[in-house]
């Protein structure tokens, strides 16, 4: 999917601003914030797909067969806190008529195909997702403001442990792991040069300069995610609840796709090698580029709930999560054949 956020970002922050100088401390705080906040939301974009509205889905056996095939979109908040410093820190401001956003963050999307199959002898159910976007193909569509590429890949098992049936509920617990990797440049949005000054590394202080350089973002997360969920089908539509316990293993960065000059004369590998050694592991420059990236690795706990109507064999979903440690948010919309 194209990753909005990112746009949005740069909206929300450029305003002609760039084309100063800053010191490094403000350039590294500003992406560090960034990638801090896009990592601790990965887990929850992560759990965009299989949110079917089925506890369980039934065996692939029976007759008819019970499986089935269908989209899902959706996204999940960025702490607005975080993207707001990187805004602050290049001296943009939040316009009026995004306000909502500080309360709400900043949506990043997500979407799956996704596949769920009925088990055998035991009560289980199997789920697939996969979500591509290949580098460089926004072109093929006419957008080239800036490209991007984007892979979610995951799969769950699912045991039921009561089925939908009379009066009683479906319910399940399953467990699945997702792994969720994005890119994102965007040229021509900084509006010239971007000098850092102040910069120590080889004993000396050194000025860098990035010529009209493109903004980049990283992003990749591994999520172990545990889950329980309750569903109960009335006519034409099966609403559900359900809470969940995930580990993920995230990264995010945010930099500069340029060459790169240090006191206005072309970065040798030398110099390259000093920085690198004088910023430690989270930063990394090079020819051409400079990014920032912060890793977030650990729990996070979520509820969540919706319906889908049932037309036949067509089901038409929608739902939404909320992270408990975070305060995060996500919502989602699915259409599936199931039979």
């Amino acid at each position: 999917m194209k990753r909005f956020v990112v746009v949005l970002l740069i909206l929300l922050a450029a305003s002609g601003v760039f084309a100063q100088s800053y010191s490094f401390s403000q350039f590294q705080t500003a992406f560090q914030d960034f990638a801090t906040g896009t990592a601790s939301a990965l887990p929850l974009d992560s759990s965009v797909g299989l949110n079917w509205s089925d506890a369980y889905i039934g065996q692939l056996l029976d007759m008819p067969p019970h499986f089935g095939i269908g989209v899902t979109a959706g996204a999940a908040t960025i702490p607005f806190s975080a993207v707001n410093k990187t805004i602050t820190a290049f001296g943009g401001s939040l316009p009026s008529e995004l306000s909502f956003l500080s309360s709400w963050g900043i949506p990043l999307p997500a979407y799956t195909i996704d596949v769920r199959i009925g088990g055998f002898v035991l009560p289980f159910d199997i789920g697939l997702k996969f979500g591509y976007l290949p580098s460089n193909s926004l072109s093929n569509f006419g957008i080239n403001a800036f490209s991007a590429d984007y892979l979610l890949a995951g799969a769950d098992v699912r045991y039921a442990i009561l089925k939908d049936s009379g009066v009683s509920p479906g319910l399940s617990v399953g467990i699945g792991y997702t792994y969720l990797r994005g890119n994102a440049s965007l040229p021509g949005v900084l509006n010239g040069a971007i000098d850092i000054t102040s910069v120590s590394f080889g004993g000396t202080t050194h000025k860098l300069s990035f010529t009209n350089p493109s903004l980049a973002f990283s992003w990749n997360t591994s999520v172990i995610d545990l889950k329980a969920q309750l569903s109960k089908t009335f006519f034409i539509i099966t609403p559900f609840v359900g809470a969940g316990v995930s580990y993920g293993i995230s990264n995010a960065g945010g930099g500069m796709q340029s060459t790169m000059q240090v006191d206005n004369a072309p970065a040798t590998q030398t110099q390259i090698d000093q920085l690198n050694s004088a910023f430690g592991t989270n930063y990394t420059l090079q020819n051409p580029g400079f990014s920032v990236s912060e890793a977030a690795s650990g729990f996070s706990a979520r509820a969540f709930g919706g319906f889908s109507i049932n037309i036949f064999v067509l089901k038409i979903g929608l739902g939404a999560e909320y992270e408990f440690l975070s305060g995060s948010i996500a919502g989602m919309a699915n259409v599936r054949v199931q039979l």
